[in-house]
């Protein structure tokens, strides 16, 4: 098994990057809204701040996945920072001018998730080159942690201090946060052209892998300006997913996952302000907890999945996440409501470093990016229509009772799929194993 020490220099700069642009991330969670709230109390305009962080990732997700494809990684992670500190300067700009109005504050929270929508698959397929395969499990874990720390703890906090202190402050301080972590991410340039043949030498191990390689996915002459060609690209990403019985489940039970996580999120504030009578600080402090069960889970995924194996890991995170979430049904208690909401962040981070290792270590080089973005397009749908209908239960039946819903509908959609994910999780990630296998590619069956 590969220790921290293990993954070498590459993956500690790629980590560093990534952990800076989250520790950013958490700032313009909290900065963005807070500004908005200075430049209009409707909270129809304020709610689309948001809205349009999230909307380009929907609108060009599936696109980006072609164009990770087909560019260094690198590079567009780079420039993605680059293009993300570029609006943030805008904005830092217009709020020093006195001119910023809740118009520019949407454009350039669109313009932020335009990018972000290309660095994200573009981290997830990057990483199998910068790692020995029995170290993905655990560079997975540390990355998870990296998110966690960053975004929820110190980001966060970091951005409403710096707001209280001065407007522009942490819009600059995201700004300076992204610059390095372009500069970090440019200097992994030798290590990715190393590993790009790497990668391409596992391309041959299955009969689907060599029909693949029949056409160059990463571009060229051939490519460039070819629509029908990028729209047969882009169809590749969703027909490998749908074909296949692993990355199908997979794929339908993170939709679930995250539409319970949408729900959670939905009506979260209510169930802890009217339920649990936690009021704001008590609210904060379950939230915390929930970050600390989630770091906690990222930290221990890499043991649980080798002692337990990949398949009772996977019932175990379903089990707890699911049993947690209705346990909330009939918990009045602030403590143990986090106490819940720790287990179940435990659960769900175990679950994120299972499958998205089991992904990078089954899917063709050449299609992770399609497929990456596949997954992110489906959990950023499924999370507004899981905020949705929870309005609507908690209006009809009140908060508590979409605990239940959601969580009885995890379970049942579990109960489907996990059976047709036995087999082949054992198959692909064994007890014992360190990581999951390279050498198991496009199980199918």
């Amino acid at each position: 098994m590969a220790t921290e020490s293990q993954l070498g220099r590459p993956f500690w700069v790629f980590w560093s990057a990534l952990t800076a642009t989250n520790i950013g991330d958490g700032i313009r969670l909290v900065a963005l809204p807070l500004l908005a709230t200075q430049l209009t109390q409707n909270p129809t305009l304020i709610a689309l701040v948001t809205v349009f962080t999230y909307l380009p990732a929907l609108m060009f997700g599936q696109i980006a996945g072609v164009v990770v494809d087909r560019v260094r990684k690198r590079r567009l992670i780079a420039g993605s920072q680059i293009v993300r500190a570029a609006v943030l300067t805008w904005v830092a700009f217009a709020i020093a001018l006195g001119n910023l109005d809740i118009s520019m504050l949407c454009a350039a929270a669109f313009l932020y998730g335009v990018a972000e929508a290309v660095s994200d698959p573009a981290a997830h397929a990057m990483l199998p080159g910068l790692v020995p395969a029995a170290g993905l499990s655990r560079a997975n874990s540390d990355l998870q942690s990296g998110q966690i720390i960053g975004e929820m703890f110190v980001g966060r906090a970091l951005g409403g201090i710096l707001f209280a202190v001065a407007q522009p402050l942490p819009v600059v301080a995201n700004v300076l946060l992204l610059a390095v972590a372009a500069v970090g991410m440019m200097s992994l340039r030798d290590r990715e052209s190393e590993t790009h043949s790497d990668q391409a030498a596992h391309a041959g191990e299955h009969p689907l892998h060599r029909a693949a390689e029949r056409t160059d996915y990463r571009g060229g002459d051939r490519a460039a300006g070819s629509i029908r060609k990028f729209v047969h690209e882009l169809a590749d990403g969703i027909r490998v997913v749908t074909h296949s019985r692993l990355l199908g489940a997979m794929s339908l039970l993170l939709a679930v996952w995250a539409g319970v996580s949408g729900a959670f999120w939905g009506v979260a504030a209510i169930y802890a302000l009217r339920d649990l009578d936690s009021g704001e600080v008590g609210f904060g402090i379950m939230l915390a907890l929930s970050a600390v069960g989630s770091l906690a889970g990222a930290r221990l995924a890499v043991q649980v999945i080798r002692i337990l194996g990949a398949p009772s890991a996977a019932l175990t995170a379903v089990l707890v996440s699911s049993a947690s979430i209705i346990a909330l049904t009939w918990t009045r208690e602030l403590w143990l409501a986090s106490v819940l909401l720790a287990f179940n962040g435990a659960a769900v981070t175990l679950w994120n470093v299972m499958t998205i290792t089991i992904r990078q270590a089954t899917v063709e080089p050449r299609l992770l990016g399609r497929v990456s973005s596949t997954y992110l397009v489906l959990a950023r749908l499924a999370l507004p229509i899981g905020a949705g209908l929870a309005g609507l239960i908690a209006a009809a039946a009140g908060a508590p009772a979409v605990f239940l819903v959601f969580g009885g509908f995890l379970l049942a959609v579990s109960a489907v799929l996990l059976p047709m994910l036995w087999t082949v999780f054992g198959q692909v990630w064994p007890r014992g194993q360190a990581s999951a296998m390279h050498s198991v590619r496009w199980p199918s069956q």
